[in-house]
């Protein structure tokens, strides 16, 4: 569904006002079109407005074409009953279309945007003065409230974020916003009220890819019914973690950042760094992983499961600072910085494989046992280690430290960061620059990271 569920159940009943406002750019009219198509509502906005509309948006159908009326133009229309003395002091656009409601061919219409048609109605009266009763822009929202309570719905499109008489007066109300920095855009939508339904969630990031609105929501990982698993081909010949594949290419000797925000769901770090596991594993290279406080040995087992890896498990190298009964694990005194390096180094291939080993070091681990001095030394010293075998080397972990955070970025090619945006995943590449992705997980053949380029 391209809308949230709360506006979807708002826009099914009869007879309500949705205000959708924003700043140019924000999409209210690719919005507006994903409703029009939804909701079986016609379209009046100006003559020039629909020109630019079927430019700019080449998916309108020509069904949806023959439902948009230039409010500055003159069509046919007839008597009404329904709609009483003021059918005949409004627009003959908005005639026409009150005709096609009575005929049971649309449920609503779309007005977009206000300002826009209030500007022309103001011509229209100046330039028609015997009619100027018409073209009364000061009393046109009232007169759409009366048809509303007739049943017809109503989606009007306002210029701006201001509150005025039309933000009190309709039922609902969505505003949007569109934020550019560092080159990135986000945008999202606020609910703000839509009477008569429960709003569980109110903000909404959202995407207008290839002039098509779609609200977005991070979505967590469900426990599959059947597990086939993650295989080599599935890897696809490329190294690191292919759900990224297309936002940063990781080649040998790499050092990867995984820079974890606030509030990180759990799933939403273990996926996307078992996807690096089961990329490297399947395909015959080993990992070796420092554990982050997330991946316990249980959790890792849970994984392994999950991706399907039962018979490249011994190719996981498991470093723990306590002992674990299980044949990949090895005890490690994490508090030691020089025994932590070492056990690194023994444990990397004495050969070259097609697929170069892996090494994982969760952050927050270390953080549990050594001060930032040392940990930028064994982060260092781990780094060389891995560089010399051809490998890659990923960094995972919520780097509250300004110094190692800037430690890090240098010694990496790749510095990747998350945030947690009330309740959504977002995603981008600090080196390279990348554009602002929206994540989601979902379980198919195995765990998988869906990503849509917010734009």
């Amino acid at each position: 569904m391209c809308i949230p569920d709360e506006m979807d159940r708002f826009l099914r009943r009869e007879g309500v006002v949705l205000l959708i406002r924003g700043r140019p750019g924000t999409g209210k009219t690719t919005l507006s079109l994903e409703l029009m198509s939804r909701y079986n509502l016609a379209y009046v906005g100006t003559s020039k407005s629909i020109r630019e509309i079927l430019k700019t948006h080449p998916w309108v159908t020509g069904d949806m074409r023959r439902m948009m009326f230039g409010v500055d133009e003159a069509y046919d229309f007839r008597d009404t009953e329904k709609f009483g003395n003021m059918f005949y002091l409004i627009p003959e656009a908005l005639r026409h279309v009150l005709n096609l409601y009575e005929d049971g061919e649309i449920e609503g219409i779309i007005v977009d945007s206000w300002h826009s048609i209030i500007n022309e109605l103001n011509v229209k009266a100046m330039e028609e003065r015997e009619r100027s009763e018409l073209y009364d822009s000061s009393s046109l929202f009232l007169k759409l409230l009366r048809f509303a309570d007739l049943g017809v719905k109503f989606v009007i499109v306002k210029e701006g974020e201001e509150d005025d008489e039309l933000t009190y007066l309709a039922d609902g109300l969505v505003t949007m916003y569109r934020k550019v920095e560092d080159g990135r855009i986000y945008r999202w939508m606020l609910l703000e009220k839509l009477r008569g339904e429960e709003i569980t969630k109110n903000r909404y990031f959202y995407t207008l890819q290839g002039s098509r609105f779609s609200h977005l929501v991070s979505r967590e990982l469900a426990h599959p019914p059947k597990v086939i698993g993650f295989s080599r081909e599935d890897g696809n010949g490329t190294l690191g973690c292919t759900y990224f594949h297309d936002v940063f290419t990781v080649k040998r000797g790499n050092v990867v950042v995984f820079d974890y925000g606030e509030y990180i769901p759990k799933s939403y770090k273990l996926v996307p760094l078992m996807g690096f596991v089961a990329n490297h594993i399947s395909s015959g290279g080993r990992a070796i992983i420092i554990p982050s406080n997330d991946l316990d040995i249980g959790e890792l087992k849970y994984y392994v499961y999950l991706f399907g890896l039962e018979k490249h498990y011994n190719n996981i190298r498991y470093l723990y600072g306590s002992e674990v009964y299980e044949e990949i694990s090895k005890k490690v005194n994490l508090s030691k910085p020089m025994e932590i390096i070492n056990a690194v180094a023994e444990e990397m291939p004495e050969e070259a494989s097609e697929m170069p080993p892996l090494v994982i070091v969760g952050y927050d681990r270390l953080y549990s046992y050594l001060s930032p001095r040392e940990i930028m030394q064994v982060l260092y010293r781990i780094k060389d280690i891995v560089r010399e075998k051809g490998g890659i080397m990923l960094i995972a972990g919520n780097i509250t430290d300004r110094e190692i955070k800037r430690f890090c970025s240098s010694i990496s090619e790749i510095y990747v960061k998350f945030h947690n945006i009330a309740g959504d995943i977002l995603m981008y590449g600090i080196k390279p620059w990348s554009r602002l992705y929206h994540l989601s997980l979902e379980y198919n053949r195995y765990p998988e990271v869906v990503k849509r380029v917010i734009a």
